[in-house]
């Protein structure tokens, strides 16, 4: 069972970081690709004034606010369970994801394809540009659910329980990311990138927290000598 999700893990974490790659290529070399434009005006067209209140909702829903709140209520569900190990892995995916998702902004500063927004936490604008690559929506929301996924996968028995915690998890993936094209507010290349560095992150960390946690012993043995 460990080589199998092994090997899942290390070909999502490969195929991921290719399409980060080709994403990031395009978002450097140009700023209005021939694949967004057409994707937006696509939307533009397609979408009603009505669906765009509904998707307006769901982007909500990726907010640094709800999916804190949300964090901490599947922590403590963690927790509780005497998964301790799992819920502190989630707080470092979690965290190290949001760090991830600043740091990489600020390395490409791709303008947005309205106008420059500024950082918000719970209504509290903080004087830094947020800018468009990669959608801190998007990661914010796959991590988040992507963890879902895994825990789902590893504690969640019954197969009828498991598939629908699959797909509501992967659909809201989908909503959010198609949110914040349609809404206006990102390009489809700073979703796509967001999506396949997130799942890149979260693998990573699946492999690197557990080895973390050990060097942390081994130091805390050391200095208690």
């Amino acid at each position: 069972m460990s080589f199998m999700r092994n090997r899942f893990l290390l070909t999502a974490l490969a195929i991921s970081l290719i399409i980060f790659f080709i994403s990031s290529f395009y978002s450097v070399y140009r700023t209005d690709t021939l694949f967004d434009m057409l994707i937006i005006q696509w939307v533009s067209q397609t979408i009603s004034p009505a669906g765009i209140v509904v998707m307006e909702t769901i982007t909500f829903l990726g907010s640094g606010e709800v999916i804190l709140v949300l964090t901490f209520l599947v922590a403590a569900v963690l927790f509780l369970k005497k998964h301790i190990y799992m819920a502190l892995l989630l707080f470092f995916t979690t965290v190290g994801g949001m760090a991830l998702n600043l740091a990489l902004k600020f390395a490409f500063q791709r303008e947005r394809p309205g106008e420059m927004s500024y950082i918000e936490v719970f209504g509290y604008s903080i004087e830094l540009a947020s800018y468009s690559f990669p959608s801190g929506h998007t990661m914010r929301s796959v991590i988040l659910f992507a963890f879902l996924i895994y825990i789902s996968w590893l504690f969640i028995s019954s197969p009828v329980i498991k598939t629908f915690a699959y797909a509501g998890s992967i659909i809201m993936i989908i909503l959010v990311g198609a949110s914040r094209i349609i809404v206006g507010a990102h390009f489809p290349t700073d979703v796509i990138a967001a999506v396949s560095v997130s799942f890149v992150w979260v693998c990573f960390s699946v492999f690197i927290f557990p080895k973390l946690l050990s060097l942390s012993n081994y130091t805390k043995r050391l200095a208690d000598k």
